[in-house]
């Protein structure tokens, strides 16, 4: 009798063992971390899950992480048509700052252009699904967030300050061409270290 209860316990023990190595082993849906945007988009509760249909489950992670993989690709792509027009912009500007005026309504264009995909690209990096996984240690895509919050505030000043100035105003000028030119060289470098 002593020996059924000691078996009987030892395989109750094991079943109990069998299934919380199997909890373990079951990846997470959503990594432990998250920014804010993607908590407000795509948390357990976030508007995506709530405004379209895409459940918490293996197979709905499984169409997000295709759909991450396109929308980050098309960030990309992007990325690299916005700093064509951005560098465009700035070539533009350094020609009407050195007194080509004529040039002025182009890089005035030109600029607006660069704001609307500009903005367009980021779109499609901050509403991205998050990955399965987010490692804690720093990474490539670590520095390319840290130069694009460098990128984004040039972004909201440059455009500010060139709808400020004024033709005579020759200081704030080179304010606008040196935001410009930093924001320029930050999107660049963001771009570089996460194709590189």
């Amino acid at each position: 009798m002593r020996f059924s209860h000691i078996l009987t316990g030892g395989l109750l023990v094991l079943c109990i063992a069998a299934i919380h190595a199997q909890e373990d082993t079951t990846m997470p849906l959503l990594p432990s971390q998250m920014g804010p945007m993607e908590s407000l988009m795509w948390s357990e509760h976030g508007a995506m899950r709530k405004i379209f249909d895409f459940p918490l489950t293996p197979e709905g992670r499984e169409k997000e992480m295709r759909l991450r993989r396109n929308m980050l690709g098309l960030h990309q792509l992007g990325g690299f048509a916005t700093l064509a027009a951005m560098t465009a912009t700035v070539i533009l500007g350094q020609k009407v700052y050195n007194g080509d005026r004529d040039l002025l309504q182009l890089h005035s264009a030109m600029a607006w252009t660069t704001v609307g995909m500009y903005f367009t690209t980021a779109s499609l990096g901050l509403f991205t699904p998050p990955p399965m996984i987010r490692r804690g240690e720093w990474s490539t895509v670590s520095t390319h967030k840290l130069l694009a919050a460098i990128h984004f505030t040039g972004m909201m000043v440059t455009p500010y300050l060139g709808s400020q100035l004024a033709k005579d105003n020759r200081q704030m000028q080179t304010v606008h061409l040196a935001s410009a030119y930093t924001t320029t060289a930050a999107f660049a470098a963001a771009l570089l270290v996460v194709t590189f």
